[in-house]
């Protein structure tokens, strides 16, 4: 049922309703992409517990500093379509604000459940390393907006989160 309702959230609420009528439509699209956490958790654990909203609300603050990196990539095509992404709608210098703003409420996310357990030290140290990087990037980024400069955050923020997750599986099998 989880991954059902994520896939008619992406299609119904994200594709058919907020990517055409809005600037912030990742920031609530985004949810579609939270729920494969849901999913893979409730399969493991058959219940959903903290850390699985944990994960889904790391994948939602994770996606609009991912996506509007995309986007500043894109800008010229999404401007053609008509789709209203941020970079075409408020411009580069608004995006690189609004790439930078998500990504501290990203890290600060990430780094709460590694102080208060629900995730371990393991977790801790990587959201922390992992997290830094990325806030550099996302400076840069703001600092001078650029192709290469959105280039590399966008492909820093595929590895980082794919390392974060499996720091979350390397902490739960040495906790």
């Amino acid at each position: 049922m989880l991954s059902l309702s994520g896939g008619a959230f992406y299609v119904v609420v994200y594709t058919l309703w907020l990517k055409r009528s809005t600037a912030q439509n990742i920031v609530i699209g985004g949810a579609a992409g939270a729920f494969p956490p849901l999913a893979g958790w409730a399969a493991a654990h058959g219940h959903l517990a903290l850390g699985a909203w944990v994960l889904f609300v790391i994948v939602l603050l994770w996606t609009p500093p991912h996506f509007w990196a995309l986007a500043l990539l894109l800008a010229p095509h999404y401007e053609a379509a008509k789709v209203p992404m941020m970079p075409v709608v408020r411009g580069a210098s608004s995006t690189a604000r609004q790439v930078l703003l998500y990504t501290g409420a990203l890290v600060a996310g990430t780094v709460v459940p590694g102080v208060v357990g629900t995730f371990g030290l393991f977790y801790l140290g990587a959201a922390v390393v992992l997290g830094a990087i990325f806030c550099g990037l996302a400076w840069r980024l703001w600092r001078s907006p650029s192709s290469g400069r959105a280039a590399a955050l966008f492909h820093w923020s595929l590895l980082y989160l794919s390392l974060l997750f499996v720091a979350v599986a390397i902490d739960s099998a040495v906790r």
